[in-house]
């Protein structure tokens, strides 16, 4: 008979809600934070990173990610070199313009504006006239300031080009970035419009883009390991992440231990799915542990194996772990959830106890992600407008065969974890993105709380029954 037998159920994100709290007039969606501290040097802007997975991050997905201050991780699977190559290109990847930008005609009405806005992800958008002479910005949190019908011209509640107090503007259509950085800098402007002698819109540039670009590397306990990380602390590395489906043992501890008498970066350590292997973890000098096991979407270890555990339940017991090692060494340990995210629902309960999130199926929808595009007729295409899904598949996977991740040390003893398949495109990642931080802080703003850390500390989720999800979360007596 097994040692133990836990007979509650274990739990997924969508079986949870976050229930209501006091709000104050000052917690609202324009102050709310989505700032994550993993690490003492490492605070993302916003709390998701991509799976190290070879066909979801690449260059393009960790650049893009982590110009939204997010993170990309770069899978293991990569040749030493090329995962260097990519730390190096995207830390060098310098600020630039915005040459020819989106914007809106002065004749279109806030619901026209909205609708580009959505559709391209921005949270502000230059207005002009028919000559593209420059007439204001039109900024999503202004609007939801002072409101306005939908059908009201753009121009109603646009900030008009009056004054450089409300924007920033010069008319030097050659001006050089260093001199576009300095006034940003200067003036603590969120960016800056670059106008001709006729006030003609010609460039502009953002003040987020000058922040550093963060990227972390995909390592295994495998013979080479210190080599891979050396390599990447050179390029310019921001975190080192050991991936492995099951961190519990011998291996993980004694190279966490190695690691941090060696390298000052930070190392996250998983994956764990219960107290006991995350107390380990936080023992050896882990930095930040790493949840979940078998709740990727195309992630069969619980069906090959019977082994794995609900995220969220996992999630909570880590937790446990994480608060008495607090309490004994005054030390916090973030905690990163990897798998089970279905929707921003998921997302907004995962957050409740995690610092950060990672997601594979998410990412590898878009078009940054590193799987092939396929067309209708199911041929690679680079074709954007011709594509219609994106080639994934799981590490543990025949076409992936990443034996080191789960256990295997040649492919005597290899069988498949995953699966490979398609995920059907969506665009590019930056809309799909935004909308779901909006999604975030407003679920933070019903529960009162003006960042993570408060949603962590302050908020309280319900577990709920079948029947009651079935009222509460779907659409219900209608046809």
């Amino acid at each position: 008979m097994a040692k133990n037998i836990i007979l509650e159920p274990a739990r997924t994100f969508g079986e949870f809600s976050l229930l209501p709290g006091y709000t104050h007039k000052d917690c609202d969606i324009h102050s709310v934070s989505l700032e994550t501290t993993l690490a003492e040097n490492l605070v993302l802007g916003k709390p998701f990173l991509s799976a190290a997975m070879t066909s979801v991050t690449g260059y393009e997905m960790a650049l893009a990610l982590g110009m939204e201050g997010g993170l990309g991780v770069l899978p293991v699977r990569l040749p030493l070199s090329e995962q260097v190559s990519i730390v190096e290109r995207i830390k060098s990847h310098e600020m630039g313009f915005v040459d020819d930008p989106d914007r809106v005609n002065d004749t279109q009405t806030i619901e026209q504006v909205l609708g580009k806005m959505d559709k391209h992800g921005h949270s502000k958008i230059p207005v002009v006239n028919r000559n593209n002479v420059f007439l204001g910005m039109f900024t999503r949190s202004h609007y939801w300031k002072v409101g306005g019908h939908p059908q009201d011209p753009v121009t109603k509640i646009m900030l008009p080009f009056d004054s450089d107090e409300k924007l920033l503007c010069r008319k030097k259509s050659n001006m050089s970035i260093e001199t576009a950085r300095g006034l940003l800098e200067e003036s603590k402007h969120e960016y800056l419009v670059v106008l001709d002698a006729q006030n003609r819109l010609v460039k502009m540039t953002f003040a987020k883009d000058m922040k550093p670009i963060r990227v972390a590397s995909a390592i295994n306990t495998h013979k080479g390991w210190k080599k891979r990380v050396q390599a990447n602390i050179n390029a310019g590395v921001d975190l080192i992440i050991i991936d492995t489906s099951d961190a519990y043992n011998d291996y993980v501890f004694e190279l966490v231990g190695d690691y941090k008498k060696k390298f000052n970066i930070p190392i996250c350590a998983g994956n764990v799915v219960n107290s006991e292997g995350a107390k380990m973890l936080m023992d050896a000098g882990a930095d930040i542990v790493k949840v979940g096991m078998s709740s990727g979407s195309i992630c069969t270890t619980q069906r090959e194996k019977a082994v794995g555990r609900a995220p969220m339940t996992a999630l909570i017991d880590v937790d446990k772990a994480r608060k008495s090692f607090y309490a004994d060494k005054k030390r916090y340990v973030p905690v990163i959830v990897d798998g089970g995210i279905s929707s921003a629902g998921d997302l907004i309960i995962a957050l409740s106890v995690a610092d950060a999130v990672m997601m594979g199926n998410y990412f590898n929808r878009f078009f940054e992600a590193a799987g092939e595009k396929l067309n209708a007729e199911g041929k690679v295409t680079r074709l954007q407008s011709e594509m219609k899904s994106v080639i994934t598949y799981g590490e543990g996977s025949e076409q992936a065969k990443n034996l080191e991740r789960y256990g295997h040390s040649s492919m005597l003893t290899f069988f498949p974890e995953g699966v490979s398949s398609t995920v059907e495109y969506a665009g590019f990642m930056k809309p799909f993105l935004k909308a779901d931080a909006l999604r975030i802080k407003a679920a933070m703003v019903n529960a009162g709380c003006m960042n993570l850390r408060e949603l962590r500390e302050k908020a309280t989720i319900e577990l709920m029954s079948q029947y009651s999800r079935d009222i509460v979360s779907t659409t219900h007596g209608i046809k």
